[in-house]
């Protein structure tokens, strides 16, 4: 390649000095190697380019899409978080939502425990999904909360679904200092009401104090789940307020017991009437 750029150059030089005058020849005697010079830095040049390009044709990443995509599991309740995982210890599909009850099985603290429901007809097919946080915002190591999960539409009983828990640990456990005393039930013939009241027993203010409920069958399966505030929901200290439970139920008389809860942003319930025990 380099003689062949020498012949045009040395053909190219010729010619040039039987038109020139004695100066031109002299300079015509550089131009073969001028002329040899930029040939090389052409050459060398598109072979620069023609490198970048070939890096540029294979720096690619190749994919397979041949793959199958893996099925999801139906029919059992999973947890975001690694094992183990708060224990769902009832839940029932009623129509429109889904009610059951939480208990946390770690030895520590727990709090934003989070439930989320996959319904699926009976071909498999996702009919409806909804997602709630428990009654209780934290439960103590074998404590439990109820949770009701609104659907957006009406399915058969016999549908099936899955539930997802995800929850945080909690840093401290709320110190024990509210105190419920349950008074007057009642059942009319599509409603239950319970009355009640909550004490302070700690030494600074409860702040928004909440009740929580858990209502049972003769067979202890989770009816209906329900919460409310005390009135006011800050409770002075050995102050108290008190609280009114009441929801539609389509069957009141199926419910036999009832485990009540209390927390405020600072206190949790008294071990001496707590939510595990059944009123």
């Amino acid at each position: 390649m380099v003689q062949g750029m020498l012949k045009i150059a040395r053909l190219f030089a010729s010619k040039s000095c039987k038109k020139k005058t004695r100066t031109s020849i002299q300079y015509s005697m550089f131009s073969p190697y001028l002329v040899f010079v930029f040939f090389t830095l052409v050459a060398i040049l598109g072979f620069i380019f023609s490198s970048n390009s070939m890096n540029l044709i294979y720096a690619q990443i190749e994919i397979s899409i041949d793959k199958n995509i893996t099925s999801q599991t139906f029919n059992e309740t999973i947890s975001e978080d690694a094992d183990p995982k708060p224990d769902i210890l009832y839940s029932a599909l009623k129509s429109d939502n889904i009610v059951g009850e939480v208990q946390n099985n770690f030895t520590y603290p727990i709090e934003l425990i989070r439930i989320t429901a996959s319904v699926y007809d009976k071909n498999g097919v996702m009919a409806a999904t909804g997602d709630t946080y428990t009654s209780d915002y934290e439960l103590g190591p074998g404590s439990r909360s109820g949770f009701d999960i609104y659907l957006d539409e009406k399915l058969p009983s016999n549908s099936k679904y899955t539930l997802t828990t995800s929850f945080e640990k909690s840093r401290d456990l709320k110190p024990e200092a509210l105190q419920v005393g349950v008074g007057k039930n009642s059942k009319a013939s599509n409603n239950f009401k319970i009355l009640g009241e909550v004490v302070n027993q700690g030494q600074n203010n409860a702040n928004s104090v909440k009740v929580s409920g858990i209502f049972y069958d003769k067979d202890h399966k989770v009816v209906d789940v329900e919460y409310t505030y005390t009135n006011p929901d800050i409770i002075g200290p050995n102050k108290k307020a008190p609280f009114e439970l009441s929801f539609y139920t389509d069957n009141p008389e199926k419910i036999k017991s009832i485990a009540i809860n209390a927390q405020s942003n600072e206190y949790s319930l008294m071990t001496n009437t707590t939510q595990n025990k059944t009123k």
